[in-house]
């Protein structure tokens, strides 16, 4: 019985809907850059969200390819790259992959491979680490993700209303974020991606109500 009950759980979680895999690594990417989860799950949301694999879930997705302005969403893996090596094939390199939409024209040097760019916790914690540097530049959420979509201030800041929108939406009726444990301050920043980490952790969530973009913490 202990055999049978183990094999039905691992079937199960094997079975988990690829949506939950953007979800976990946007809680992995905030726990380790101190990047505000509300912030990532709402930037996952607006760059990968869909309804095609439920119609009743509008989640983000991490085999989501974006190139010639049009998205394209696969069921696995393999699939996802395959169709990126095609488009890689024909000499384009705008391509945005995975959970967070990094783009490989400007992104690729700091992965080993397309499955390592693929990979939702690799994504997300790139994704996190980038936004984290944008806040340090401009000293707010709301520039930081508006600059994390485009330099364009018009653009920009339709990205960052979009954004907004997704999260009331979908995201603001949900429980409040989870505690996440106190990040040491003299904990050195990780390097993992090449991008700097030297504020250290720029906001922690707590079960308090914030505001999704707020200013300066």
């Amino acid at each position: 019985m202990i055999l049978a009950f183990c094999l039905a759980f691992f079937s199960s979680s094997a079975q988990a809907s690829p949506a939950s895999l953007c979800e976990d690594a946007a809680r992995y990417a905030s726990q380790s850059t101190g990047v505000p989860l509300s912030v990532l799950r709402a930037v996952a949301l607006a760059e990968t969200g869909q309804t095609k694999f439920d119609k009743d879930d509008y989640s983000a997705w991490p085999w989501t390819v974006q190139s010639g302005n049009k998205g394209h969403w696969f069921d696995n893996e393999n699939a996802a790259i395959q169709f990126v090596q095609s488009l890689m094939a024909e000499q384009r390199t705008n391509i945005d992959i995975g959970c967070f939409q990094l783009n490989m024209r400007w992104h690729r040097q700091a992965f080993q491979n397309l499955n390592d760019m693929f990979s939702p916790r690799n994504n997300a914690l790139y994704a996190a680490q980038f936004l984290q540097k944008l806040y340090s530049q401009t000293g707010e959420w709301r520039a930081a993700v508006g600059r994390y979509h485009s330099s364009d201030g018009d653009r920009a800041e339709a990205y960052v209303l979009r954004l907004k929108r997704l999260y009331e939406a979908h995201l603001a009726g949900q429980s409040a974020p989870i505690q996440l444990p106190p990040t040491q301050r003299n904990r050195p920043p990780q390097q993992r991606f090449g991008l700097s980490g030297a504020l250290g952790p720029l906001l922690l969530i707590s079960t308090e109500a914030r505001p999704l973009l707020g200013g300066r913490p």
